[in-house]
């Protein structure tokens, strides 16, 4: 059961209140994090693969946002009409982002911002924000050596070039989450530097489920 603190469901209620919950346009997968270059993190627009197993969060270690690349996928089809000078008018543009917790100790709802634009008859990759880093420390496990389920749900609100309102279906994340099981991080040879996709801070292990690898400037 999910538990809602009132104002972030009534917030909830306001999202969804203008736009029916969409099937054309949806959260497709979770990817898995591209490998890091010494241009930073391609997320492409579909999946190079998908995520297989439940994704880790070190909330010891971590010192980032908890972030995971996804799929977003875009069924319909394009309206365009030459003959009557009908432009296409069904590219989505995923506007924000509606996640509620369960399954573990209580977490307030969050609704950040998102910018993707997601094209006609098509799809597209982008890196989703789904837990603050400050909301870590009520997921810790109990003790060092325990591991600790949360589930994260997920749905995208947005508009259609349109102007129509979409929401997307929940999309349920589980996430491990352990104290201190992902500290150890790449040890690179100067000039290397350790680079993470999703990213770290001041090159240190992501702590969090990433791809990593020892990239020169």
């Amino acid at each position: 059961m999910k538990i809602r603190h009132l104002a972030a469901a009534a917030l909830a209620l306001g999202l969804s209140a203008c736009a029916a919950q969409s099937s054309a346009v949806s959260i497709y997968a979770l990817c898995v994090p591209p490998a890091p270059t010494s241009g930073g993190c391609l997320y492409p627009a579909t999946c190079d693969a998908t995520l297989a197993g439940t994704p880790k969060l070190d909330a010891r270690t971590a010192s980032l946002d908890f972030r995971l690349p996804v799929q977003l996928n875009n069924l319909l089809t394009d309206n365009s009409n030459a003959a009557n000078g009908r432009v296409n008018t069904n590219d989505a543009f995923v506007q924000s982002l509606e996640i509620t917790y369960s399954g573990g100790n209580y977490v307030t709802p969050w609704n950040p911002l998102v910018a993707v634009t997601v094209p006609t008859a098509g799809s597209a990759g982008t890196l989703f924000p789904l837990i603050r880093v400050q909301d870590f420390p009520a997921l810790m496990p109990s003790s060092p050596a325990g591991t600790a389920h949360v589930v994260v749900n997920v749905r995208a609100h947005g508009i259609l070039a349109s102007q129509d309102s979409f929401t997307t279906a929940w999309f349920p994340i589980p996430v491990e989450v352990c104290d201190g099981c992902l500290s150890a991080g790449l040890t690179c040879v100067s000039p290397a530097i350790p680079v993470y996709c999703p990213s770290s801070a001041d090159f240190g292990p992501p702590g969090q489920t990433a791809n990593g690898a020892c990239v020169t400037p």
